[in-house]
């Protein structure tokens, strides 16, 4: 089987996204820089990091549906999708006792009917007068590490890949 770098690096950086990992997104794009192996799919990736750097969370999302990804890189962005979201509900739910649900909106890259809805799911109350969201009791939340094994292996194979 022939590798493709550029698809392996794109799963790469998609890969510490996932496992929230930006530091390692970085220099991995410095690497990529200096190998000149750019290609539309690893700049589509690195938008998505720098949103998410940047905190700019509707950039993010819009990033991760205006590309066309490879079937090697697709299943990671529906996982990100999910586990940004996750991890944003918990940021959120301790940052704010309340929200409007527009600005709910804009965080977890949903309708606002689709955050109400997703949000009462999770213990949160709404307003429909007011339009406002009020978050449930705090509840410490157990992150999960993934299994970090096949993407220890990912990054073996690049460097090996690099070194031939």
């Amino acid at each position: 089987m022939q590798w493709n770098l550029s698809e392996i690096y794109t799963a790469l950086l998609l890969g510490y996204v996932l496992v929230d990992d930006l530091n390692s997104a970085r220099y991995l794009r410095k690497r990529i820089l200096s190998t000149n192996t750019r290609t539309d799919q690893i700049d589509a990736a690195w938008h998505i990091c720098t949103a998410l750097l940047e905190r700019q969370f509707p950039v993010f999302y819009q990033a991760l549906g205006a590309f066309p990804w490879s079937d090697l890189v697709a299943p990671l962005v529906v996982d990100i999708r999910a586990a940004i979201r996750q991890r944003l509900l918990a940021l959120v739910r301790k940052a704010y006792t309340t929200i409007h649900k527009t600005d709910a909106a804009q965080y977890f890259g949903m309708s606002e009917n689709e955050v109400v809805s997703g949000l009462m799911n999770e213990g949160w109350e709404f307003d429909g007068e007011t339009g406002i969201l009020s978050a449930p009791e705090p509840v410490p939340v157990k992150q999960t590490r993934t299994d970090l094994d096949q993407f220890s292996r990912l990054a073996n194979v690049v460097l090996q890949l690099e070194n031939h």
